[in-house]
């Protein structure tokens, strides 16, 4: 916690060297990893689908550690296509560092921001047709993952494949039909 004294060095030009992380500093990285998401969608999208219109609207954030927020959500219109909106959830999700759902009249799809030291699942019980497997054996989410941006393929196995091009796009194919 600062004190009257270090707010004073801080505007008298002094640096304080701290390692505590603010919570605000979490927030606005999660906004600009959200900006670095909607501009790579929006160079994807571009690219397969000159046409496409791509515009942006604003939504107010609510969680807790900080304030209610303001963030971007993107919306993807396409001819003859369901609208897709880009909606972040907020960056305080178990188990990562952000989520956006992509939206439209058919369903959702979610996206999280997971990063080199992402926690594993422990797989005790699945349930399969009413049958009862059970595994004890730890896995990471993906061997193949760093971090970035992920699909939530399957919450109960951990299925988490890296989002890249062709796979924005079939996302946008099976929410836009």
């Amino acid at each position: 916690m600062r004190d009257d004294a270090d707010i004073r060095r801080i505007s008298e030009g002094e640096i304080i060297m701290s390692n505590e992380i603010i919570p605000e500093q979490l927030r606005d990285e999660y906004l600009s990893r959200l900006d670095e998401l909607y501009d790579k969608a929006k160079k994807w999208i571009l690219e397969i689908k000159p046409k496409a219109e791509i515009e942006e609207e604003s939504i107010t954030i609510k969680e807790e550690p900080v304030d209610a927020y303001p963030a971007k959500v993107l919306v993807i219109k396409r001819p003859d296509r369901k609208t897709v909106r880009l909606i972040p959830q907020g960056r305080w999700i178990i188990g990562a560092e952000g989520r956006v759902d992509m939206k439209s009249d058919l369903g959702t799809e979610t996206l999280i921001y997971i990063t080199e030291d992402a926690p594993t699942i422990q797989i005790n019980l699945l349930t399969e047709n009413d049958k009862i497997l059970e595994k004890s054996d730890s896995y990471p989410y993906s061997t193949d993952i760093v971090k970035g941006w992920v699909f939530l393929q399957n919450r109960q196995l951990g299925i988490l494949p890296v989002l890249d091009a062709e796979l924005f796009y079939r996302l946008l194919e099976v929410l836009g039909r």
